[in-house]
């Protein structure tokens, strides 16, 4: 039997609109979930995340089924309890690194667009290695 955890969403965005967006936002990555194994640099851990973290800002009911799936709750569980592995992080990092040097290097002329993925990509590391490290052998 499934263990029920925290079913109600930590916030909620106030407009409809912007909790329609997050709505969709959601099911764009639950539904990109089984194509990520087949998509470079296009993680699953990634997606659930985001599609957690998506639903949560618009429905109650689709984040507490997240939260009390069979897989995605253990994904997102480990991450809010315990953290991320060493190894998932620099997992991220090379993922978020050659990400925004391709997106620099070929998609972009522009000096000021070049520096505002840099200060992105700065963000998005400082951010990845400041979550707790967790034991790999943990949960």
């Amino acid at each position: 039997m499934a263990q029920s955890v925290e079913t109600t969403a930590p916030r909620k965005a106030r407009s409809p609109i912007v909790r329609a967006l997050f709505f969709l936002l959601g099911l764009i990555c639950l539904a990109l979930i089984p194509l990520s194994p087949y998509v470079p640099l296009v993680p699953t851990f990634d997606l659930i995340l985001l599609a957690a973290f998506s639903f949560s800002m618009s429905s109650d009911r689709m984040y507490s089924w997240m939260v009390n799936h069979r897989y995605f709750g253990k994904v997102i569980r480990g991450y809010r309890d315990h953290g991320l592995t060493m190894r998932m992080k620099w997992i991220a990092a090379v993922g978020i690194s050659a990400s925004l040097l391709v997106s620099a290097v070929f998609l972009t002329d522009l000096w000021w667009v070049r520096l505002i993925l840099g200060l992105v990509g700065l963000y998005a590391l400082w951010f990845v290695f400041s979550r707790p490290t967790r034991d790999p052998s943990t949960v």
